[in-house]
């Protein structure tokens, strides 16, 4: 075998296999949930929030030491003794011009400034507990997310599952189409009918063509929409899926989680602004020099000790303010709790509704293209002899192809259906 020939196999075994690559509703849902930019970002945000835990520790726990300094000029000009002279570091004299120098006059300070808190363990306590419940509601937004992305995906997949299946009807009925039409044409050529019923059927071909065409180019907006939501460019073909409602209700929805990791957050960020009404007491240290002539830096280094000590005994009612607000917002996502859970149960009750309408439509489209596939088998025996036009036979067909598609949208939008259900149900 030549090389150029086993190229071209390799190739067409490739082209093969990618074309019989298929992939499931879970496969997208997984590329949905691994590639959400929310889903990343709240991720990052837990991270973010145990940096910050660190960060806090060292603020509220740890010392703190600083190199300060602070180098001052007050030049003047004097007068003193009938002579004008300018001072750039002036330290004294009688007669001048400049600020006074028993208020401010040239200095220098430099060192080493230490402090160490002593009563911040219950600050850091709170701080760190807000942090802990902003973890915990990123935590749930990566649910909700995920959650959202099961629907939308779900949803989407669906979509391309009934242009798929529109599609594959016209395949079929073109088949029913070709078979009818190599009877009417033997029938022409035996004179038992009119040449134009095979172009009759021809045009009923075409038009059946353009209905396939439709649900392609349908099918491909659906499938860039599918693969938008995932963030992924796929061309592998669905495999079929059947969406099935969940009617055991659950016992606890997990969309409340959000409102009482508000409420805690609400809480807890008030516990956190109480701390600055708290006593707060730290030890500090300095050694460095402090001096105002510069000539004698050499002999004025030293060290200071001492303790700082602050507690906020009256703020004008801030506090309190504050305390309403808090009230204010604990009542808002109470409101807000039991405004979204009627709204869900109003939903469910309505799908379910919704959900037996389609089940009996569905049954009664099926029955309807039953009928629809016995007459146009009569009418096709009818044909054969002589007793029926071929008109009649196509205006039954044009009615059973409509009832094939509304049959497909009653079933899928039946599944799309249960989906939006599962999604209220949780």
């Amino acid at each position: 075998m030549k090389t150029k020939e086993i190229v071209s196999g390799f190739l067409l075994l490739a082209a093969t296999m990618s074309a019989s690559a298929q992939h499931g509703l879970d496969y997208f849902l997984v590329q949905a949930r691994q590639n959400s930019p929310l889903i990343v970002m709240n991720r990052n945000q837990k991270a973010i929030d145990a940096e910050e835990m660190q960060r806090l520790k060292a603020a509220y726990t740890h010392s703190r030491l600083e190199l300060a300094g602070d180098l001052l000029f007050v030049p003047i000009v004097s007068t003193d003794n009938g002579k004008t002279s300018f001072k750039m570091d002036a330290q004294s004299a009688n007669s001048y011009y400049g600020y006074d120098l028993g208020q401010s006059s040239s200095h220098l300070t430099m060192g080493l400034n230490w402090v160490q808190p002593l009563t911040g363990t219950r600050g850091l306590r709170d701080a760190q507990e807000l942090l802990r419940v902003n973890q915990s509601i990123a935590d749930n937004n990566i649910q909700l997310t995920g959650h959202d992305l099961s629907r939308q995906v779900t949803e989407q997949y669906l979509l391309c599952q009934l242009d798929m299946a529109n599609e594959r009807s016209a395949r079929e009925i073109d088949s029913l189409l070709v078979k009818q039409m190599d009877i009417v044409t033997r029938l022409a050529n035996h004179g038992l009918t009119s040449p134009t019923d095979v172009q009759l059927l021809r045009i009923e071909q075409q038009a059946n063509e353009s209905l396939r065409q439709q649900a392609y180019q349908s099918y491909l907006t659906h499938r860039t929409e599918l693969n938008t939501i995932c963030g992924i460019s796929d061309s592998a073909s669905l495999a079929p899926v059947k969406i099935t409602e969940r009617l055991a209700p659950s016992a606890q929805s997990a969309f409340l989680e959000q409102y009482r990791l508000d409420s805690l957050q609400a809480q807890s960020n008030y516990r956190t602004y109480l701390n600055q009404y708290r006593p707060q007491l730290s030890l500090y240290a300095s050694g460095g020099t402090q001096t105002g002539p510069y000539k004698d830096i050499y002999k004025r280094w030293g060290a200071s000790a001492g303790l700082h000590f602050s507690w906020t005994l009256s703020d004008g009612k801030q506090l309190k303010n504050r305390q309403r607000q808090m009230e204010i917002q604990q009542n808002t996502i109470q409101a807000e709790r039991q405004y979204a859970e009627t709204t869900r149960q109003t939903r469910l009750s309505q799908l379910v509704q919704m959900l037996r309408s389609q089940d009996e439509q569905i049954a009664n489209g099926q029955q309807q293209l039953d009928s629809y596939r016995n007459l146009l088998a009569d009418y096709q025996k009818e044909i054969m002899a002589g007793r029926r036009s071929i008109v009649d036979y196509v205006n039954v067909f044009r009615n059973y192809r409509l009832q094939t598609r509304t049959l497909n949208e009653l079933e899928i939008n039946r599944e799309i259906l249960a989906n939006t259900y599962n999604y209220w149900n949780w």
